[in-house]
Formats: C-alpha cells, structure tokens, sequence
C-alpha cells in the first residue's frame, strides 16, 4: 500500500534551534619572557568580555530563558502532531484504503505547514532577539572600553584573537571586565515581537524558498 505520510522530522524543518558555538582553537601555552611593552599598542577581547562580564553573562542567561519558552510554547502542537501522525500510522497499519487515509493525511499536512511557519516566525524573533542583545551589550561595553582605552594611554588597539603572543601588560581586557561587574549595570532583555505585516512578508519569503526548493 502506498503511504502519504513524511517524515516527521521533515514537518520541523523550521523548529527553533539554538546555535552551537564553534569550539575554540586551543590557545597557544603562555611563554615565560613575553617582551617589552610597546607604548600605545592595547590588546583587547571581547569575545572574553562577553564571556566573563556579569552583564552579558546574565544576558546570555536571559536568551537561553526564552529559547526554552519558546520551545514550551511549540510543544503541544508538536504533540498534537505526533498523535495524529501515529493514528494514521495504526489505521494505515490495520488495512484502512488509500481512500480513507488520504483526507487524514493531507489534513494533517495541513496542520504540519501551519506549524512550520509558528515555528519560522518563533525562530525569526528569536533571532532579532539575540541582535537586539547584542547590541544592548554593545551600548554597555563601549562606553567602558572608551574610557579604559583613553586612561591606559592607548594609541592602538589590536585584537587578541589576531595575536598569537602580547605582553599581559598591554592586555586591557580584565580591567574592561572588573568596570562592568562594579558597575552592576544590566540590560532588559524581552523577546521581539514581529508585526502582522512583517511576519506576513517573511512568510512569503519562506514559501518562494520552499517552493525553490521543491522545484
């Protein structure tokens, strides 16, 4: 007998999925002599910064908060749609006709598509979510590293992911850090919402991909 049903897996396509942040490369071993001092030359990383700060710290906590909210939100109609699909599966299993099944399956194809796109705009204000972090952090760290640049004499400010060896003396990053944990200083953190003219926009957008794709 001929079977309508996907792949589950292939209806959540556009589930919400956190990034995975690439391993690091190992860091070379610190040498022992580092060498003069260049005047003026600062090293500088924010990638330690945005690691190590309290700030954004808490905000990367708050992202993880509503990665998971959102994923609660998706899961009963996840559920709803294993539950019909292992229906179909049991009459399909129990000698139901092509006849029968089919209008139980476009239904739920139906119902799939309509998940997909909740799913694609969850994940799209998700994403505007994490930038608009990004760039609350941006306006909290600047500020600071302005200010640590311009009282440690800095003419240059190299980043640490570009050197292999620097004097720890020219590396300005902790006292970046030290700044914003004794400033306490935070961001609001809240989950974008698109509007209904912009989440219809991107939905097109999706369907003319998807129908690329299918072609």
């Amino acid at each position: 007998m001929k079977t309508y049903l996907l792949p589950l897996s292939l209806m959540l396509v556009a589930s919400v999925a956190q990034a995975q942040t690439p391993a690091a490369p190992a860091a070379p071993a610190p040498v022992t002599n580092p060498g003069p001092v260049i005047p003026g030359v600062c090293v500088y990383s924010n990638e330690a910064v945005m690691r190590n700060a309290n700030v954004s710290k808490a905000a990367m906590t708050r992202l993880e908060q509503l990665s998971t909210a959102a994923e609660a939100e998706l899961a009963p109609d996840l559920k709803v749609l294993e539950t019909e699909r292992e229906a179909i599966v049991k009459q399909q299993q129990a000698g139901a006709t092509q006849q029968t099944l089919q209008p139980l399956v476009q239904a739920l194809s139906t119902k799939a598509q309509t998940f997909s796109d909740k799913a694609f705009i969850v994940n799209q204000e998700l994403s505007r979510t994490e930038q608009q972090a990004n760039a609350q952090l941006a306006q909290v760290i600047g500020p600071v590293l302005n200010t640590t640049y311009e009282s440690r004499k800095c003419g240059m400010l190299v980043d640490r992911a570009a050197v292999l060896f620097a004097n720890p003396a020219m590396d300005i990053t902790s006292e970046v850090i030290d700044k914003l944990n004794a400033s306490n200083v935070t961001v609001d953190i809240k989950r974008v919402v698109i509007n209904e003219a912009d989440r219809q926009r991107l939905l097109q957008l999706k369907a003319q991909q998807e129908a690329q794709q299918g072609g």
